[in-house]
């Protein structure tokens, strides 16, 4: 039954991480519906660099999950070097976005502080594995910004209807993205330690899918951006 169960969570681990792959390469293709469109959004252009960036690194993820498991180590590193690219993209465009409220100053110097914490963790620990600690701080950067970009909205509501806005999906889906991975990632090392090796597998499937997720949201983004009229 444990060898059964081991199996069962490595195979829907992998269909999971496999899903999430295909999503992105999805969302990339869809995204270059942004490139020189003069009708999108102003905040939108060159939004595309994000999946274009995503699709760069989760490609030599999936090989080496899928075909070239003994390249692992070099898929970590790169894993963990993008950090630095998903927390300053994604936290300058939700300052770019950002209703009035909070002088933009506090927002700057709150993104410098997290981002020389990232840096510091990723140079403190090793880039061979998964760096945890580095993970959740990048993370918890965007989870706060998504909650002051929803205070700010929700205390000065426009006149718009935000099921047509695009910045609305992008941080909905980064916020729920973010806000979901923080708990399972920041003890993702005690429960590999303390629960069985099929469990904790369960669990990192659910990270997994998190990404999966926002990946959607962000087409639909794209989707608002370029058929507006058709929302």
């Amino acid at each position: 039954m444990l060898w059964r169960n081991y199996f069962m969570s490595k195979a829907l681990i992998l269909i999971i991480y496999n899903c999430q792959c295909l999503v992105i390469i999805l969302s990339f293709l869809i995204s270059l519906k942004l490139v020189k469109n003069k009708s999108i959004p102003d905040y939108m252009r060159g939004f595309y660099w994000y999946p274009s960036i995503a699709l760069v690194i989760i490609l030599p993820g999936f090989f080496t999950e899928n075909y070239f498991r003994s390249y692992r180590v070099y898929s970590s590193i790169l894993t963990n070097l993008s950090l630095i690219f998903h927390y300053s993209f994604l936290s300058i465009f939700i300052i770019k976005v950002m209703p009035k409220g909070i002088s933009n100053n506090f927002l700057k110097i709150f993104f410098l502080f997290f981002l020389s914490l990232l840096i510091f963790l990723l140079i403190y620990e090793k880039l061979e594995k998964q760096n945890t600690f580095a993970f959740a701080t990048a993370n918890l950067g965007l989870t706060i910004f998504c909650i002051i970009y929803y205070y700010r909205l929700f205390n000065n509501l426009p006149i718009v209807n935000l099921k047509r806005e695009p910045s609305f999906w992008i941080i909905t889906g980064v916020f729920f993205c973010m806000s979901m991975h923080i708990p399972l990632i920041s003890v993702s090392n005690y429960l590999y330690e303390n629960i069985s090796l099929s469990t904790s597998r369960l669990i990192n499937s659910i990270a997994i899918f998190c990404y999966l997720i926002m990946h959607l949201f962000f087409i639909k983004a794209y989707l608002c951006s370029v058929r507006p009229q058709k929302q």
